[in-house]
């Protein structure tokens, strides 16, 4: 059978095994000399197996290698299993608990049994010593297996969960032997249920828990890339936390890949971990005891896919014996998905049932698995490892394929499927072309509009090619220097080819209205990024009125100028008018996009923050709510976009001035933050954007050292990204200025806050309100130290020179100008204050 186990003499073995246990060990070798007759060799095995049984109490746990010996693993599982197949989770008894309520180890302290497991058990404990508050999850070695070995197995997982460093994986926090001599493990505790029944109890539908298995994926992916291969994937260790995170557990099997020898051998740890696994999610390999690699994972994760998309066990719904689960998994082809839905033994009422789990019908759900999920999770499944995906990565690639209804690797690459995908992707253009190729064979109008069609494809294409010329030849003379008194070597800034290339537009895009304007929304965006909003906003109006006039007042172009221009005026503090024309363009994408588009909820996204700058903080909040709702819906978590409305909420919240808002403010911040490293690595503006959301928090909710210590090691690299001089430098500046003031490090703030105001003074102008913002911080401070008339005079200063409406409406209730308060100066300036950002708020 090519090196695969003899399932017959399996049988026979299970079967003497069973009837040895059921009878007094005195009695057993008389019953074996009978029955084995002259098969020494069969005698042998099962009195090699009843010695293990003696000593081990359990198969599970035996250093077993030879595939007779998985029969007897297998009657354990299965009989902890439920009917079926799906879990091996073992009950928790007083005699086998390692630990005890309320007994400390290190600096926490037990709290409650979680689970147990063939290796230890798992306790909830709580963050004692007082240093912060956190829950964690304890996991100790039995102590019936301390003295045996298997330490080295249990330090073994330590060192790899140390390694490993991904949001979907649990965390290792801490280490160390209990005044008992156990040795445990500290572990990020994960408060949530098993991924199916997750999926189950949400009723997520096909797509969805495709989307939730590539978190999955990606975690195993990152395991494989540290050379580590999990073997022990199964619904029970991957959790699912009420907000929809994944995160896998135990890796007390894992095999590193390179504690290999050049041979192939495995080393005496893997030898000894190569039966502790889940034989319902274990791939054939670890049955035949052939080479364990990458494969196979990708074949539990198949399995794991296979139960969350139709709800059974590849090898089928009926429970099994130990030999036929066996032949199943070594032997068996299983069911294809989009049949097995519909071919449960149970009848029909389990059909509905399972299909009304994944919110559809089962004809439905069959339909849907057919084709590509059929294909990708069968490669996934292959006997031979070798015909299997060659990674984690591709298998995922292939489910992202399937999401955006791509062709996928796993099948032939024929001219008849690709039409198939492309007609997928396209439901409207091909729905067009089918009209335009019967009204063809109609008669001669059909010849007459297919040959008008490909004229337009052909002239829209020499449009093109001419747009292409015309920005390549505009890129390049941007670059030219035409006066040569003008020419210093490499020294030409930037800034100096952007604003000649600004002022070249018309004269050099003169004859094509749609490709001047496109540049100009293209430039404004490049102005509007370094911070320099008057020329943004120029640009950026004089493309939507040219788009306007040449596209129309609801063409996506003309939307996106109007967008920006919107954006702009925002940031300038002109916010009436900038709300105005973001709402515009909000319900002219709703009507022209529609509401889901992702344009339309970026739109959603920038209004509200418009009204959040407001303080208009209810109506900002409800809005954000629904952008993000969205965005989670129609892109995930992990979307960009979605991670950039996640900062915009955060910064919602935390601007509202209420405590409790702070606190699922900072909650939401650090959980995304790991997403956004991940995502778009630690040096991404977006993650940079998230960390300064945190730092901002965690300075109002007064802990300033790691505000200030996040702060630090972040503005280098902010400055590295963007410059010194841009607008959200100088933001993250003030930012470390403030919680250095409230530290009471006025020295070093007000540096901070001088060195801000000089680069805003030089930039911006004096009159702009940033530049009247960092003078009135200064006269904040002065105030702080008690130095009254230097506040005052900052203060007027500030007022002079345009301080900011927001500003200048509340500095009569700010702290830090207190001990102004009852000056007849001080009373004047705010009555001063009040009527400017009265008659700013008008002119808006």
């Amino acid at each position: 059978m090519d090196g695969r186990p003899d399932v017959e003499r399996w049988k026979r073995v299970d079967a003497l095994l069973q009837a040895a246990l059921r009878v007094p060990p005195s009695e057993q070798n008389e019953l074996l000399l009978r029955e084995c007759g002259e098969d020494s060799e069969l005698l042998v095995e099962v009195r090699s197996l009843l010695a293990e049984h003696e000593e081990a109490g359990t198969f599970l746990e035996t250093p077993a290698i030879r595939v007779a010996e998985f029969a007897g693993e297998l009657q354990e599982h299965l009989a902890l299993a439920r009917p079926g197949f799906m879990e091996n989770s073992v009950t928790v008894t007083p005699e086998k608990a390692v630990g005890t309520r309320g007994q400390p180890i290190g600096p926490y302290t037990l709290i409650s049994p979680v689970g147990q497991g063939g290796m230890g058990s798992v306790w909830l404990a709580q963050r004692s010593d007082g240093r912060f508050e956190r829950q964690v999850a304890v996991k100790f070695l039995h102590a019936s297996l301390v003295g045996q070995g298997n330490e080295d197995r249990f330090t073994r997982e330590g060192a790899i969960l140390g390694r490993l460093a991904h949001p979907h994986i649990a965390e290792l926090i801490d280490a160390g032997v209990s005044q008992a001599g156990i040795p445990y493990l500290v572990l990020e505790y994960v408060e949530g249920g098993h991924i199916d029944r997750y999926c189950d109890g949400q009723r997520l539908g096909v797509s969805a828990r495709v989307r939730l298995f590539l978190d999955v994926a990606g975690a195993v992916s990152h395991a494989h890339a540290n050379l580590i291969v999990h073997r022990d994937l199964k619904p029970s260790n991957v959790l699912v936390s009420k907000d929809g995170e994944v995160k896998l557990l135990d890796f007390g099997i894992a095999k590193l890949l390179e504690g290999q020898g050049q041979d192939g051998m495995a080393t005496m740890l893997t030898m000894q971990a190569g039966r502790a696994m889940t034989p319902q999610y274990a791939a054939p390999e670890q049955i035949t005891d052939a080479p364990v690699t990458t494969a196979t994972d990708v074949y539990s994760l198949g399995v794991l896919l296979y139960v969350l998309l139709t709800g059974q066990h590849p090898a089928g719904g009926r429970t099994l014996s130990p030999a036929e689960l066996v032949k199943a998994i070594v032997e068996t082809e299983p069911m294809r998905l989009s049949e097995a839905v519909t071919s449960i033994k149970e009848g029909e009422d389990a059909a509905a049932t399972r299909a009304a789990e994944r919110s559809t019908t089962p004809q439905k759900l069959r339909a849907t698995l057919r084709g590509d999920l059929d294909t990708i999770v069968a490669k996934a499944l292959k006997k031979n490892a070798q015909e299997r995906y060659g990674s984690v990565t591709a298998f995922a690639e292939d489910l992202r394929h399937y999401l955006g209804s791509e062709p996928i690797a796993a099948r032939p690459d024929t001219f008849v499927y690709r039409a198939e995908k492309f007609a997928r992707r396209n439901r409207m253009a091909v729905g067009l072309a089918t009209l335009a190729v019967v009204a063809l064979i109609g008669g001669l109008t059909g010849t007459m509009i297919q040959a008008r069609t490909a004229r337009r494809q052909r002239d829209a294409a020499i449009r093109e090619r001419d747009r292409a010329t015309q920005i390549a030849e505009f890129m390049t003379n941007s670059f030219k220097v035409s006066d040569p008194r003008q020419a210093r070597g490499n020294t030409v800034t930037a800034r100096e080819i952007l604003d000649r290339s600004s002022h070249q537009i018309d004269s050099s895009l003169a004859k094509d209205p749609q490709l001047r304007a496109h540049m100009m929304f293209v430039m404004g965006q490049v102005y509007d990024n370094l911070g320099l909003f008057p020329p943004a906003l120029s640009l950026a109006t004089r493309a939507a009125d040219l788009q306007r006039q040449a596209l129309g007042p609801e063409d996506p172009e003309t939307l996106s100028s109007m967008t920006l221009t919107g954006v702009i005026l925002v940031q300038q503090g002109k916010f009436a008018e900038g709300e105005r024309i973001l709402r515009q363009s909000l319900e002219a994408r709703r009507r022209v996009l529609g509401p889901e588009h992702p344009d339309t909820v970026r739109s959603m996204d920038r209004l509200a923050t418009d009204l959040s700058l407001q303080n208009r903080l209810s109506e900002a909040e409800q809005l954000e709510r629904e952008a993000l709702a969205t965005s989670h819906r129609i892109h995930g978590p992990e979307d960009p976009d979605t991670l950039l409305m996640t900062n915009s909420f955060v910064s919602m919240l935390w601007s509202s001035g209420d405590p409790t808002r702070d606190a699922e403010a900072e909650k939401l911040q650090r959980e995304v933050l790991p997403i956004e490293r991940k995502v778009f690595g630690p040096e991404h503006p977006d993650t940079l954007n998230g960390t300064i959301n945190l730092a901002s928090i965690l300075g109002d909710e007064g802990k300033y050292d790691e505000s200030i210590a996040m702060i630090r090691d972040v503005l280098p690299i902010w400055i590295r990204a963007y410059g010194p001089e841009n607008h959200d430098t100088l933001v993250v500046r003030n930012i470390l200025a403030v919680d250095l003031e409230k530290q009471g490090k006025y020295r070093e703030a007000e540096a901070m806050y001088l060195e801000t105001r000089d680069i805003q003074r030089r930039v911006l102008g004096p009159d702009d309100y940033r530049t009247a913002t960092s003078t009135y911080n200064l006269a904040c401070l002065a105030a702080v130290q008690g130095h009254r008339q230097q506040a005052l005079d900052l203060l007027q200063e500030a007022i002079d020179h345009g301080l900011s409406p927001i500003a200048s409406g509340g500095i009569d209730n700010d702290d830090d100008l207190k001990s102004l308060r009852g000056d007849p100066r001080f009373i004047a300036m705010v009555a001063r204050a009040r009527q400017n950002a009265g008659a700013t708020q008008k002119n808006n």
